[in-house]
């Protein structure tokens, strides 16, 4: 059986969609909890309005999104769990669709990609998830952030036992909960969306502090996990330490830099000029430190005069290469830094991330094909 637990908090402008959305799944064997953390509007008369003997009612006092979320879970009695936002829509073959991936039983959560819509049911934007191997979850968190959504998830019970969500965090509650439990377990991305994600102006994640809410989750993470954990690709046995503290805090201070958490960027470079010992790694800081200025060219220069242009050196040539147009240096830059490290993730990413300033044909052109018609016949295009 699936549990769909809804969290709702004042969600009555869409709260008959999301509920409509559940109940009319192809799947029929599911529970659908409903947890009403302290609304004060119209959010119960609508929950109330439904009859259907698969749904739940719990009404608690407000506690937060990650309240609500746990109270949905202690209360779940399903071998599989679904998250739904009272704000999103699931289309109706979402629970069969999931459910049919759990194709053996390492599988811990499977995931689609969904389309954002805003509050007039419009389409505004797409989002793609893809396929990570969880020995590269760490290294995806740290770059991008979360590849999964809570709403495009199911995930098996198991996953979940002994999981707690963290009630002080008031942004990231979900990432939280994939930067815990997503690397232990194999997944299956359903590359359809599944899921009718709504953005309008009461979401978080268009608040004011949004960035300084999230910045709070992501230290949590970097707290959690070592850098020699975060950066396997430095050479911790026999490098300087103390220059590959630097290195990797100069990093982090980039990736921090490019999610907009200024204040916590700033701390991490400090990291990195406190660090710093030998040659190489003050110019490797003060590079890295030019690119995060939007200064590749100089960043090009200083790194050109290492004295040691191991892989690392090498791919961040490329990176600032590439970000200059320079096309064909970046991809040498890239496969020098291959040959010299096989298994260095970053400098696939990044031949694959040369495709943006090129050309990319993706296999399923399903997603552009209306582009494809409005460019081509404007206004008049011939009926089906």
């Amino acid at each position: 059986m699936i549990s769909a637990i809804m969290p709702v908090y004042n969600a009555a402008a869409f709260l008959r969609q999301a509920i409509e959305g559940i109940l009319n799944q192809t799947e029929k064997n599911f529970e659908f909890i409903i947890v009403n953390d302290g609304s004060t509007d119209e959010s119960e008369a609508i929950i109330l309005s439904y009859t259907d003997l698969r749904i739940r009612y719990i009404k608690k006092e407000n506690g937060g999104e990650a309240s609500a979320r746990n109270t949905g879970l202690e209360n779940a009695k399903g071998d599989f769990i679904v998250w739904q936002d009272a704000d999103d829509v699931s289309l109706p073959m979402r629970f069969e669709i999931l459910r049919r991936n759990f194709i053996a039983p390492s599988v811990g959560f499977v995931h689609s990609d969904f389309l954002v819509i805003n509050e007039k049911d419009q389409p505004i934007a797409y989002w793609q998830s893809r396929s990570i191997e969880k020995a590269r979850m760490l290294r995806f968190f740290l770059r991008s952030g979360t590849p999964f959504n809570n709403p495009s998830m199911m995930l098996r019970r198991e996953m979940l036992e002994g999981f707690i969500y963290d009630t002080t965090l008031k942004v990231g509650t979900d990432t939280d909960m994939v930067f815990q439990l997503a690397r232990n377990w194999d997944s299956v991305h359903v590359p359809e969306p599944l899921v009718l994600y709504r953005r309008h102006s009461n979401n978080l994640t268009v608040q004011k502090n949004y960035v300084e809410l999230e910045s709070v989750h992501f230290q949590k993470f970097l707290n959690r996990h070592s850098l020699e954990e975060l950066f396997p690709e430095l050479d911790w046995k026999t490098g300087g330490l103390d220059d590959n503290k630097a290195r990797a805090s100069i990093l982090i201070a980039m990736f921090l830099s490019r999610r907009a958490m200024i204040a916590n960027a700033q701390s991490w470079y400090e990291k990195a000029i406190n660090s710093v010992n030998s040659v190489d790694s003050k110019i490797f800081v003060h590079a890295i430190t030019n690119l995060i200025n939007g200064k590749p060219e100089f960043a090009l220069g200083l790194l050109s005069t290492c004295a040691n242009r191991d892989h690392v050196v090498e791919n961040y040539m490329g990176e600032c290469a590439a970000l200059l147009g320079q096309t064909e240096k970046a991809y040498l830059h890239f496969m020098r830094a291959l040959e010299l490290r096989p298994n260095y993730d970053d400098a696939v990413d990044n031949i694959k991330g040369l495709a943006g300033i090129t050309k990319f044909r993706q296999v399923d052109s399903s997603w552009i094909k209306f582009g494809y018609a409005s460019t081509h016949y404007g206004s008049n295009v011939p009926p089906a």
